[in-house]
C-alpha cells in the first residue's frame, strides 16, 4: 500500500511536468505494433496483473470494469464485472465503452479489435508471463500506453532493488534443494513447476535449487519420482498443503518429515508484488540470513 501510494505521488509529479505526446505506439506478446491515439480513460482489465500495475501507477481512476479473479486487488471489488478472467464476456466489456483492454487473448481479442477496440497484452505467446523480465516489460509497455512512461521506469526500479537486496542476503548460501508442486488431492500425481517457469525464476533467486529443473513447464511426475528426488522444501499453493502432509507415500521425504512444505500462492510470482513473495520465499529457505544482523 506504500508503494501504492509514492507511485500515485510520483504519477503526479510526471503529469506537472513533460507529459507523454500521443499518439503512442508499443508491441504486443505478438510482436504487433499496437498505436494508442488518445490517453485512455476507460480501460478494462481482463488479468490482474493490469489492475495492479494501473493501481501502482497512480492510474487506477481510469479502470472502469474487470473480468472475475480471486487475484484481483481488493481495492477494485466494487467495479462492474465482464466474466471470469479466463473466459471474459464480449458483450460486457463492450458495453462499458472501453478505449483501451488490457491482457484480453485468443478469440476475445479478436472480436474486440474486429469492432475496433484497442487490446494490449504483453509478455509471451498468448499473454502467458513467463517471469520477472515480462512483469518489468508488462510495467513499462503500460506506462506508456497510459501516459505514464516515467512513472512506470520508477516502479519497475524500486521493484528491482527489493530484488537484488534478497539476492544479495542469500548469494553465498549452500542451495536447499526444493520443490514447488501442484497436488489436487492426497496420493495424486503432482504437477511439478520445471525449468522456464516463475516459480522456477522464484526458487533460484531465493538461494534455493529447483530438483525439477530438468524438466520443462508444468509436467506431472509421480510421487515415486518425487521421492526419489527427496527435496529438503516443499512449496505448494497454501490450499494444497494438506494434500501434501497427508499423503502416505511422502512421509519419508526430506521436506515432509522436517515440516519444510509451504503454501506461497504462485499468482503473486507474476505480478508487482513478485519482490515481496521472492523476499518471503527466501526467508522460509534462509531464515538465518534475515536475522537481526544477517544482512543490511
Amino acid at each position: 500500500m506504500k508503494m501504492r501510494k509514492f507511485m500515485a505521488f510520483w504519477a503526479v509529479l510526471c503529469l506537472m511536468g513533460t507529459a507523454l505526446a500521443f499518439p503512442v505506439t508499443v508491441v504486443d506478446d505478438r510482436g504487433a505494433e499496437i498505436t494508442i491515439a488518445e490517453r485512455p480513460e476507460r480501460i478494462v482489465t481482463i488479468l490482474p496483473l493490469y489492475a495492479e500495475i494501473l493501481l501502482d501507477l497512480g492510474a487506477g481512476g481510469t479502470i472502469v470494469g474487470l473480468a472475475e479473479s480471486p487475484d484481483n486487488p481488493p481495492e477494485l471489488s466494487d467495479l462492474p464485472s465482464v466474466g471470469p478472467s479466463f473466459s471474459p464476456s464480449v458483450e460486457a466489456i463492450v458495453a462499458l465503452e472501453p478505449d483501451l483492454v488490457l491482457g484480453a487473448w485468443g478469440e476475445v481479442r479478436d472480436k474486440l479489435e474486429e469492432l475496433g477496440i484497442t487490446v494490449l497484452t504483453v509478455g509471451g505467446p498468448g499473454g502467458y508471463i513467463r517471469g520477472i523480465p515480462d512483469i518489468f516489460d508488462a510495467i513499462k509497455t503500460v506506462g506508456t500506453a497510459v501516459g505514464l512512461r516515467d512513472t512506470a521506469a520508477a516502479l519497475v526500479g524500486s521493484i528491482a532493488e527489493e530484488i537484488l537486496r534478497t539476492e544479495a542476503r542469500v548469494l553465498d548460501l549452500p542451495r536447499l534443494k526444493v520443490a514447488f508442486l501442484y497436488m489436487s488431492a492426497p496420493d495424486a500425481a503432482p504437477w511439478a513447476a520445471g525449468r522456464g517457469t516463475p516459480e522456477n525464476e522464484l526458487i533460484l533467486r531465493a538461494g534455493g535449487e529447483n530438483v525439477f529443473a530438468d524438466l520443462a513447464g508444468f509436467p506431472q511426475v509421480s510421487l515415486e519420482e518425487l521421492v526419489l528426488r527427496d527435496p529438503e522444501v516443499i512449496l505448494t499453493d497454501p490450499s494444497q498443503v494438506e494434500n501434501v502432509l497427508e499423503s502416505k507415500l511422502l512421509q519419508g521425504i526430506s521436506a515432509v518429515a522436517n515440516g519444510k512444505v509451504y503454501g506461497l500462492k504462485a499468482s503473486a510470482a507474476v505480478s508487482t508484488r513478485v519482490a515481496e513473495v521472492l523476499r518471503k520465499l527466501a526467508e522460509l529457505l534462509h531464515p538465518e540470513a534475515f536475522r537481526e544482523g544477517g544482512g543490511e
